[in-house]
């Protein structure tokens, strides 16, 4: 019988290369969960019968690994360095340390999401037994230590652990596919929605709606891009761990919808989602249950996130110190996560994706353009730093009037902020490059 040992001597020195499995397997966990499940499962969905969703499907998928995953992590292997050195390299040490503010900030919120949703809220729902406050807080703080600890062990013990979470994840889809079993013969027809918006912006809205989602974790996704030795086993992490994931998540969740939309489950003017999909006409006393379960496949994703996190803080040796900075976070984490998604939290989470959505283009902007390697430290990189600032600004002064927007049902800011990003770091490194030709 396999073990799986709480401390491992393979250590997670970044100097240390890391086995394509096992970076694959760990990635393949942001997808195959329930959180993604629910959220954003139904997106690049509705434009027509199962052959056109499918083939919309591959191409959103494609663009979404290409723009927020293949682009930081080759710009990252091209460089040999962790992402964060990448970072200051094209924008300045200054601007380079509140990014690595914006990362820990964004984690914290998107751990606490992943813990409340389902897994706290099984709690609130148990017969009979109403929870406080504090005692939510609590449960959350334990499982957060659990998480921390497991999550914090080696890339060969975190991949196996992500392993067990992925099966379950992937048994969820096929348990809700059979439960729907009334609705099939719906599934070729497609959603009986498709065309109800115009087919560019129904595109443009889902690929944006899963970039909010990708785009912040591709760059986490990186540091593990660096340490995996060669191209064919970074194409393989890439394929099996964010683009077939992707897909199968997608795809099968989207089915199960578009049947759950089709038979006695569906609970009209709702999303036909996997939680109805699971749950609708069950009984209350079984509901607790039914979302711990589902909850669990959350705990890779989770586990995930601990990891980038400990990559975001300044090395901290073992001791008290690293115990101290340890609880400070799980207590923090389980603070927000008793309200995950109050309006000022959701407000600060936009803001850090925002910010990491222009970051990643600009690091693809400067492996597309060839940056040479800069040895001197700078506070400020100018070409960076504008780059920032612009895609930033697109995203937050944007116009929320045009046509296009409204609705306000998915992120219009995404596509442009990260193509004016992108743009202007494509220029501004170009006019840098003729200068230098020039005084030559």
């Amino acid at each position: 019988m396999r073990r799986i040992r709480c401390f491992d001597r393979n250590s997670d020195d970044p100097s240390v290369g890391v086995d394509w499995r096992s970076a694959a397997i760990m990635t393949a966990t942001l997808f195959l969960n329930f959180h993604f499940y629910q959220d954003y499962g139904l997106d690049l969905w509705g434009f027509g019968t199962l052959p056109v969703d499918a083939s919309v499907l591959a191409v959103g998928v494609l663009l979404l690994t290409a723009l927020f995953f293949i682009g930081p992590a080759l710009a990252v292997r091209a460089a040999q360095r962790p992402v964060f050195f990448l970072i200051e390299k094209s924008t300045g040490a200054i601007p380079a340390f509140a990014l690595r503010l914006c990362c820990v900030a964004f984690l914290l919120l998107w751990i606490a999401k992943l813990v409340a949703m389902p897994t706290l809220w099984a709690f609130e729902r148990i017969p009979g037994r109403e929870l406080s406050l504090i005692e939510r807080g609590l449960i959350a703080a334990l499982l957060l230590s659990f998480l921390f600890f497991t999550g914090l062990q080696s890339t060969r013990t975190g991949a196996k652990l992500a392993l067990f979470n992925s099966k379950l994840g992937i048994a969820i889809l096929v348990a809700a596919f059979i439960r729907v079993h009334d609705g099939w013969t719906a599934v070729p027809t497609g959603f009986a929605s498709a065309g109800q918006y115009p087919a560019a912006l129904h595109f443009c809205a889902s690929l944006s709606e899963l970039g909010y989602y990708a785009a912040p974790l591709g760059l986490f996704f990186a540091d593990l891009a660096f340490r995996i030795p060669d191209r064919k086993q970074f194409s393989l992490t890439v394929l099996t761990g964010v683009a077939l994931p992707l897909f199968v998540a997608l795809s099968v969740t989207g089915v199960v919808g578009v049947a759950t939309a089709a038979s006695q489950l569906y609970q009209p003017s709702l999303n036909p989602t996997v939680a109805m999909t699971l749950w609708s006409h069950t009984a209350g006393s079984a509901m607790p249950a039914r979302m711990l379960v589902a909850g669990i496949t959350t705990f890779g994703a989770v586990r995930f996130g601990v990891r980038a996190l400990a990559a975001c803080g300044p090395a901290v040796p073992q001791g008290k110190l690293k115990l101290y900075v340890l609880v400070f976070l799980i207590v923090v984490i389980a603070a927000l996560s008793l309200h995950p998604y109050a309006t000022a939290f959701m407000s600060v989470y936009e803001m850090c994706a925002k910010c990491l959505v222009v970051t990643a283009a600009v690091l693809t902007a400067d492996l597309v353009i060839g940056s040479k390697e800069v040895t001197a430290r700078r506070r400020f990189d100018a070409v960076g730093v504008a780059a920032l600032l612009g895609g930033v600004a697109t995203a937050l002064c944007l116009p929320q009037e045009y046509t296009w927007a409204q609705g306000q049902w998915w992120q219009p800011w995404l596509l442009p902020s990260y193509g004016m990003g992108f743009l202007i770091c494509l220029i501004g490194r170009f006019a840098q490059r003729l200068s230098v030709f020039g005084r030559g």
